[in-house]
């Protein structure tokens, strides 16, 4: 990583190489990959790209891939539906039909339903 970085040719990389090391230690392969690519490719905010990371940096980096990888992997937890007793999901489906007395067996469940107050008003109005 060090000799994508042309101003930092005057540091000694053995010195560099172990401060990365120590920083980074504990912290997975993949994050420490993740992290050097994006150093090297320029992906980094507010990073000065003529010098190369330092140590401190870097391993912020690291940990930030870490924690990304680690959100990626976790399980997508879906939110609970709500039950409906299912003679109202019939209910529903034929009153979405058109069924007239699915409509007024709504309108006595949910009185306070104006859609559904209204709708049932509009059709014995029609009557």
């Amino acid at each position: 990583m060090l000799s994508g970085f042309p101003a930092s040719a005057g540091t000694d990389p053995d010195m560099q190489i172990r401060a990365y090391l120590l920083a980074i230690d504990g912290i997975p392969l993949e994050a420490v990959w993740q992290a050097a690519k994006l150093f090297i490719s320029g992906k980094v905010r507010n990073h000065n790209r003529a010098f190369a990371p330092s140590s401190a940096s870097f391993a912020e980096q690291c940990r930030r891939q870490q924690a990304a990888i680690a959100a990626q992997s976790r399980p997508r937890v879906e939110p609970p539906q709500p039950k409906v007793a299912a003679y109202k999901m019939q209910l529903l489906r034929d009153a979405a039909n058109g069924s007239r007395s699915a409509r007024r067996e709504l309108a006595k469940m949910f009185p306070d339903n104006p859609i559904i107050a209204r709708a049932t008003r509009h059709e014995e109005a029609l009557r």
